[in-house]
């Protein structure tokens, strides 16, 4: 039998094309029900009935309350009441069709809405609950070209979502990402703030929104083949009736490019700024920037508010420095102001540096810091460690100095009195051996403080805080009494402040005294004796003068020299400790 097919056998169908091979028009195939249907409801939708300005009017109210309260939920809440978006579809489908009565109907619905819009806001505005400008309103007053391609894509997706059944639900979507009310309730509150510039960026981002949906929208419909040839007309025609949209289109594209040029410069320029004042803080320990805000006067000079969060105040050499490093960075002049905010990050060891901020695991983000700033905390917790082993200072700044000789480690330290330098050379000692820097140098800077209670200055913290019976406490009085009689038994000598802390070995008094004579040791052990005898115990009597003298009743010393000799005999003790621990 012939192979070759006959009359009588089946015919096989050609297999369906694929539909990245079909032309765009037979993508946009719409059946003559559906566009009989959408038509429909074009011209249904571009009529300015009553009930489309009461849903315009509920949709600018709720988008100015979400402006004015900055909440985006109730700003989507308004586009997805909006019906703004109707009458764009009967211009675009009115000019490709040459309908000038839809056109009409289609233009008085949007621009008298547009005008609604407007001076609803206004009204709102003006109202005394209308008190501050929002994000969400300045977010719509400076658009750039981005904006507009949103609105093209957005404009393609409407006219498809549109035109074909199967994606009509996709509309609420394409309402929210076309932006059309909350610009206009934008405008119109920035005019009631008499914020001008702000009221035609936000006029500007809805004539951009408006012109693109229009324009793609009406390809749309020309491609689907809602408009017949004889609609169209001659090409002279139809360039006539979009001549207006495209030069507004072209117009606003112009604007919008300018616009982003500006806003990516803008951008450069705080990254700018942002990224020097952060390297100029790098070395800084706890300074950390919080917030830049600047603008550019007439002149063409940037003045500059940077918020910085940080342990100590900037000098203004250190901002002056700042200054300078941006304006060589942006070519421009710079007036630079800093706000100091004190914080101060603390650990148990000493400073810490944490940013303000936690990870996608919940944990605390550490700072990068740089050496500098490693060596100060280091510095600082040694400092700290020893200063908590006997509590007569209180450890304040720490800053890291870098001289010819090396580094300088700089420490504030407030107390009664200031340290001695033995006991700088072990913190110096201490510090070096922990940055295993043999050069570093400790600078103790000190400010010495004066404890004073309704008794007087406090001599011995025990004497006025450490608990003691009933009858321990008559005895402390009795002895400070007779002390201070005893003392002031000699010519010209008076007694500013005395304090008896009782001890294991018996009680310890001492006693500030102002003489025109210096108290010799002699007259400091008579008086000893006394107190002893009232106390029933062992009494030792120190007496301290103003320039730094202390009598007892073996001799004369200084407050320096009896810190020294203390100190001396505790790390001779500590020696000892640490050699039986060995043993």
């Amino acid at each position: 039998m012939d192979s070759t097919s006959t009359a009588a056998d089946p015919v096989r169908p050609d297999p369906p094309a694929h539909p990245l091979d079909q032309p765009l028009a037979m993508l946009l195939a719409v059946s003559p029900l559906r566009k009989a249907q959408v038509i429909d409801d074009i011209v249904h939708g571009s009529i300015p009935r009553p009930l489309y300005y009461v849903l315009l009017l509920a949709s600018a109210g709720i988008a100015a309350f979400g402006l004015l309260a900055n909440s985006a939920a109730v700003v989507i809440g308004a586009m997805l009441v909006s019906p703004l978006m109707a009458p764009i579809f009967g211009i675009a489908l009115a000019l490709s069709r040459g309908d000038l009565r839809l056109l009409r109907h289609a233009v008085v619905s949007e621009f008298g809405g547009v005008l609604l819009i407007i001076g609803f806001a206004v009204v709102l505005g003006l109202l005394p609950f209308a008190l501050e400008v929002t994000p969400e309103m300045l977010a719509r007053t400076k658009p750039s070209l981005l904006d507009l391609f949103v609105a093209t894509l957005a404009g393609l997706a409407g006219g498809l979502a549109l035109v074909d059944e199967r994606t009509s639900p996709a509309l609420p979507g394409v309402a929210i990402a076309t932006s059309l009310t909350p610009p206009l309730a934008t405008c119109g509150l920035s005019l009631a703030f008499g914020a001008f510039d702000g009221a035609w960026g936000a006029f500007l981002l809805f004539f951009a929104n408006f012109l693109a949906i229009l324009a793609v929208s009406a390809t749309i419909f020309i491609v689907a083949g809602f408009v017949t040839r004889a609609e169209l007309g001659t090409r002279t025609d139809f360039l006539k009736r979009f001549s207006a949209a495209g030069i507004g289109l072209l117009a606003v594209a112009a604007i919008l490019t300018h616009q982003l040029v500006v806003v990516i410069d803008d951008w450069r320029l705080n990254q700018a700024i942002v990224q020097t004042i952060e390297k100029a803080l790098a070395d800084d320990p706890g300074a950390r920037l919080a917030r830049v805000v600047y603008d550019q006067d007439g002149s063409g000079a940037v003045n500059v508010l940077a918020t910085v969060n940080t342990p100590r105040s900037f000098s203004p050499l250190a901002v002056k420095a700042m200054q300078q490093a941006i304006a060589d960075e942006v070519q421009r002049d710079i007036n630079l102001f800093v706000r100091c905010a004190i914080t101060h990050d603390v650990a148990a060891a000493g400073s810490a540096n944490l940013l303000p901020t936690v990870d996608l695991n919940g944990h605390f983000i550490a700072s990068r810091v740089t050496a500098n700033v490693r060596m100060t905390e280091a510095a600082e917790q040694t400092l700290r460690e020893l200063v908590s082993h006997g509590q007569a200072f209180e450890l304040g700044d720490v800053q890291l100095v870098h001289l010819p000789t090396g580094a300088v480690i700089v420490a504030t330290v407030s107390g009664a009195r200031p340290p001695v330098p033995a006991q700088v050379r072990l913190a110096e000692d201490k510090i070096r051996a922990r940055l295993g820097d043999p050069t570093a140098t400790l600078l103790v800077r000190a400010t010495t403080t004066s404890d004073i209670t309704a008794k007087g200055r406090v001599l011995l913290g025990e004497a006025q805080f450490a608990p003691m019976t009933e009858a321990e406490r008559a005895v402390q009085r009795e002895v400070e009494a007779r002390g201070k009689a005893d003392l002031e038994r000699l010519a010209d000598t008076f007694v500013d402040s005395i304090d008896a802390a009782k001890g294991e070995r018996g009680w310890e008094v001492r006693a500030e005294v102002v003489s025109a004579q210096p108290l010799q040791p002699a007259v400091v052990g008579r008086v000893e004796k006394e107190l002893a005898a009232v106390a029933g115990t062992p009494v030792t009597l120190s007496v301290l003068a103003p320039t730094g003298l202390i009598v007892t009743r073996t001799g004369f010393t200084t407050v320096q020299r009896s810190i020294e000799d203390a100190f001396a005999r505790r790390l001779a003790a500590l020696g000892n400790e640490a050699v039986e621990q060995k043993r």
